[in-house]
């Protein structure tokens, strides 16, 4: 049986290639929000319904937004969820990736690192050594995460932002795209700029 993959979007269609690209087999895309893209073919592999899914499948969640769990959630008594790195990127020994976590493309990610569950690292994006990533973060393409930082789950990491060392980004805070982060963010903060300042306190989950 081939990987399932949640969510019919762009997204999903980026892991469908990326998958492709890795000689994984792909069984199909699964929507749980709109039944009637059911029976429909995306990038040539049929849309499921949720439902549909068949006991232990292999899944990724291909959702970029921090919500995802809710998703993850939803299947993960019946299914059994995969972690995957793309080739091209280099991962340093001791580092260890969490169950469902995807790596894309040409990301670098230091000796011992630890990265959660169900995290997305997109292409490109550099993490330093003894870095602390918690569940369902995204952290988007060349984005610069030095050495000894702590992110906590749920937080959202833009294109191109640049965290310096030995820093705390809080449980679902938002860092903005090109950010410069100099200071701890604290919890549900949406952070941007250039220093990094605080634009937005107590933010839902992006």
């Amino acid at each position: 049986m081939g990987l399932f993959i949640l969510g019919t979007g762009v997204l999903a269609e980026e892991f469908c290639a990326l998958a492709e690209d890795m000689q994984l087999p792909v069984e199909a895309f699964v929507e749980n929000l709109n039944r009637e893209k059911s029976g429909d073919l995306l990038s040539g592999y049929p849309i499921i319904w949720v439902d549909e899914l068949p006991q232990r499948a292999q899944c990724v969640c291909a959702l970029s937004t921090t919500k995802r769990r809710a998703y993850i959630d939803q299947v993960r008594d019946r299914v059994e969820f995969v972690t995957l790195t793309h080739p091209s990127s280099s991962i340093l020994p001791r580092t260890e990736l969490g169950t469902g976590t995807v790596v894309s493309t040409g990301v670098l990610i230091g000796s011992n690192a630890m990265i959660g569950r169900w995290v997305f690292i997109n292409r490109g994006a550099k993490i330093g050594h003894h870095t602390r990533i918690g569940d369902y973060v995204t952290i988007q393409p060349g984005a610069n995460i030095a050495g000894a930082i702590e992110i906590g789950d749920h937080s959202y990491i833009g294109m191109g932002a640049t965290i310096l060392e030995r820093l705390k980004i809080g449980e679902g805070a938002t860092v903005a795209a090109g950010a410069l982060v100099r200071h701890d963010v604290p919890d549900h903060t949406l952070v941007a700029g250039v220093p990094a300042e605080i634009k937005k306190q107590g933010i839902d989950l992006r």
